[in-house]
């Protein structure tokens, strides 16, 4: 009777167990989103669209878009999110005074850059 009353207490333990780790599981993956969601947003907003007149500070603020975008990958729970803004940031990181003599040259990269990121942000 008594080894009875165990395996019973053991099964009802164990489906609150799968249930708990089942609830868990649904926080984790709404909390995964939640962060991609956030990265997204962030990201979008780092792609700025404005064009500085002075040359050196327009390459600072990509510079620091750039930057802003590594740290957002690293946060990217979404595999396809981080490598888009990994790709986008490392394209940023790469760019000189040269690249922003022709303002809508830079305005059309800027363009392709922030579709890469929103392409890879719709899909999540």
């Amino acid at each position: 009777m008594v080894s009875a009353v165990a395996v019973v207490a053991g099964l009802a333990l164990l489906t609150g167990c799968a249930a708990v780790q089942e609830a868990a599981n649904t926080v984790d993956a709404a909390d995964r989103a939640l962060t991609t969601a956030q990265v997204c947003a962030q990201a979008i907003g780092a792609i700025d669209f404005s064009i500085s007149t002075d040359p050196q500070t327009a390459l600072d603020q990509t510079r620091s878009a750039a930057a802003e975008l590594s740290t957002l990958a690293e946060q990217a729970a979404d595999v396809t999110v981080s490598e888009a803004l990994s790709s986008v940031a490392t394209a940023l990181t790469s760019v000189t005074l040269d690249d922003l003599a022709t303002p809508v040259d830079w305005l059309q990269e800027r363009t392709s850059q922030a579709s890469a990121v929103l392409n890879a942000c719709a899909g999540y």
